[in-house]
């Protein structure tokens, strides 16, 4: 055990010598997902459908509080593809 605390520190040192952040992720304390399995493709984009609703909705919500729907239909439009 004490060699595995040790990696760790090692580990945590050598991201923050490189200023890489050493937050937990959100993923990390959920108890429905398994760290070893979250790389499956099929975990990640229910996930990525999941938070693209989500922004979708939250934008959608806030044009329409500051009534610029119409406005950014117009432009979304205009887009080439």
């Amino acid at each position: 055990m004490q060699g595995d605390e040790m990696e760790r520190q090692e580990a945590r040192q050598y991201l923050e010598d490189r200023v890489v952040g050493t937050s937990e992720g959100i993923f990390w304390n959920m108890q429905c997902i398994s760290l070893t399995t979250i790389i499956i493709p099929n975990i990640l984009h229910s996930i990525y459908l999941g938070v693209l609703k989500h922004l979708m909705e939250w934008v959608t919500s806030f044009l329409e509080q500051h009534s610029r729907n119409n406005k950014f239909n117009q432009l979304w439009v205009m887009m080439p593809p």
